[in-house]
């Protein structure tokens, strides 16, 4: 026997159930079957409605809160002997471990200042103003090697990472390094008192970047282990940065220069002074700076144009040449060729400042 379809109907308010079928009417017997009692559907509507609200109120309830920080976050191992600990996070593990890292060379930071001040005390109060601006910059520049993850950890915002550093591995890489430089510095220092002013000068110049190199890597070991090698070369390197600083105010030069060339050799005594070294004008026992010059005029589109072409030429008290450099520079004017070389003149100062005073007379830093 074929049974047409048959259609439910709920009525929203009531929750009645209507029923039909497309091909005629219904007995009741199959109405008594499909028709749902009006006390389960009620109940189930209820449901349903309390259901809807909080599936969309499901964004505001509070986020699972992040697991406990490990305690060796909170406090870490401290430094021995054999290990130097850094604690680091960060969105990944790399950067966690960079971070980590950073930590170990700002107490190392800590540990040098330390150290350096009580050595700034026993030197009588004398105070270095660049020491620690050294110490930045060689603590910045240090690159760690022989370091180990000890563990990590999920955090909210990426991952805990604890690092520890070969202590005794980073003491005797920093010796290696210290023991390359020292060398040639003590080299150099050994002859210093065979020479001349102006060979004095020279020498101490020369070997001015790798004592400041050196003074960084003796500051490391001065914070990797407190006194030893470290605190030993910094008073010797002091004390050399001292004849620097005072090597220059012990040359004289006297300046040759044609009287054409007077703004010329004004120029150069304005540097020599500025660097510490005294000048005085015309023939005399010493060391002598001679200045010869070719200037060339030009004018394009009206403005004056002047190009000097210069060279400096250092001798010793003997006559005997140690050093020459030329130098050309140009100037403009829109007024007069004298306001073009006055132009040319400050970009030789200019040059010369660059250069630093070994280099800017022509000897080879």
């Amino acid at each position: 026997m074929a049974c047409d379809p048959i259609h439910m109907i709920a009525e929203p308010l009531t929750g009645k159930i209507s029923v039909r079928a497309s091909g005629g009417p219904i007995s009741a017997q199959a109405k008594r079957l499909i028709q749902p009692k009006p006390k389960a559907m009620r109940n189930f509507l209820i449901c349903l409605m309390l259901a809807v609200p909080l599936a969309g109120c499901g964004t505001m309830l509070p986020k699972q809160q992040a697991g406990a920080v490990p305690a060796w976050v909170l406090s870490p191992p401290a430094d021995s002997r054999e290990w130097f600990w850094g604690v680091g996070e960060g969105p990944e593990l790399d950067a966690a471990k960079g971070a980590g890292l950073k930590d170990i060379a700002a107490r190392l930071r800590v540990s040098i200042s330390g150290q350096l001040d009580s050595q700034v005390t026993v030197d009588n109060g004398k105070v270095d103003r660049q020491a620690r601006t050294r110490i930045s910059e060689q603590v910045q520049k240090t690159e760690f090697s022989h370091y180990v993850v000890e563990k990590t950890a999920q955090s909210a915002d990426g991952f805990f990472v604890l690092v520890k550093l070969d202590r005794q591995a980073f003491i005797r890489d920093l010796k290696d390094r210290l023991g390359v430089l020292d060398a040639h510095i003590q080299h150099t220092a050994a002859g210093l008192g065979r020479q001349t002013p102006l060979e004095r000068f020279v020498s101490l110049r020369r070997i001015q970047p790798d004592l400041e190199e050196a003074t960084g890597y003796a500051q490391l070991l001065v914070g990797a282990e407190a006194g030893g090698m470290g605190a030993a070369r910094l008073r010797e390197y002091e004390a050399l940065r001292q004849q620097v600083r005072q090597a220059a105010t012990a040359l004289v030069f006297h300046i040759q220069a044609r009287p054409e060339d007077q703004d010329l050799a004004e120029a150069v005594g304005t540097f020599l002074n500025e660097s510490g070294i005294r000048v005085e004008s015309g023939q005399g026992g010493g060391n002598s700076l001679a200045i010869s010059s070719g200037a060339f005029a030009d004018e394009i589109y009206g403005s004056k144009l002047v190009r000097l072409k210069v060279t400096l030429s250092v001798r010793d008290d003997g006559g005997r040449a140690l050093a020459s450099r030329n130098y050309e520079v140009s100037g403009s004017s829109a007024y007069d060729y004298s306001g073009a070389r006055k132009s040319a003149l400050r970009k030789l100062l200019a040059a010369m400042r660059e250069a630093g005073p070994a280099a800017a007379l022509g000897f080879a830093e």
